[in-house]
C-alpha cells in the first residue's frame, strides 16, 4: 500500500550498513578535537545512513506488524520505539553533524544558508513526527482514530523518506574532513 517505503529501499546502494544502530553511544572524550570543537568522524555518514535504514524499516513494521495485522498494542509499541530511535538519531545528527558543518562552513555563506535551511526544515519535520508518535503511542480504539492513523502514517512516511533522500544525496556531501 505504501510504495514510499519500498521505493526508499529499492533506490539504496547495497553497501550501506543495515545493522540496527545503538542509539546510546559512548563519546570518546580523549580524541583530539579540531579547532572547530567537534571532530570529524569518518564513520558518521555511514552511521547516519544506517540509522535511516533502521528508522524506515521500523516505520514499515509499524504498518505491517502492527496496524495491518490489527495488533493495536504492537502498533503503539512500535510507534513508541520509533519515537525513541528517531529522537536518538536527531540528537546524533544535531550534535555531531550539524554543529560540525556550521562551524566548518562559517566562512561560506551560501553553504551555511543551505545547512541552516536543512536544519530548520528538519526541526519542523521532527515536530510533526513527534506529534504523530505521541498521538499513536497509545492503542488505537475508535474507527475514527484508525482512519486518521492511515492518513497520518502515509503523510509522515512520505515526508520522512523524501527528507532522508535529500539529506543523503545533498546535505551529507558537505560533511568533509578539514
Amino acid at each position: 500500500m505504501f510504495g514510499f517505503i519500498k521505493n526508499f529501499f529499492s533506490d539504496r546502494p547495497e553497501s550501506v550498513d543495515t545493522r540496527e544502530p545503538n542509539p546510546i553511544q559512548e563519546v570518546d572524550f580523549t580524541r583530539k578535537r579540531n579547532h572547530y570543537g567537534v571532530s570529524y568522524d569518518p564513520h558518521l555518514i555511514d552511521n547516519l545512513k544506517g540509522d535511516h535504514n533502521h528508522l524506515v524499516g521500523l516505520y514499515g513494521r509499524i504498518w505491517s506488524e502492527g496496524f495491518e495485522a490489527n495488533d493495536r498494542q504492537k502498533t503503539a509499541d512500535l510507534v513508541t520505539q520509533f519515537k525513541r530511535d528517531f529522537q536518538a538519531h536527531l540528537l546524533k545528527e544535531n550534535v555531531k553533524f550539524y554543529v560540525y558543518l556550521e562551524q566548518k562552513l562559517s566562512d561560506d555563506s551560501s553553504s551555511m544558508d543551505l545547512v541552516k535551511d536543512f536544519r530548520s526544515e528538519m526541526n519542523d519535520i521532527a515536530q510533526a513526527v513527534i506529534r504523530f508518535c505521541k498521538t499513536y503511542s497509545k492503542p488505537i480504539i475508535t474507527a475514527e482514530q484508525k482512519q486518521s492513523f492511515e492518513k497520518d502514517f502515509e503523510t509522515v512516511g512520505k515526508v520522512l523518506t523524501h527528507r532522508v533522500s535529500l539529506e543523503e544525496n545533498e546535505l551529507y556531501t558537505l560533511y568533509q574532513p578539514d
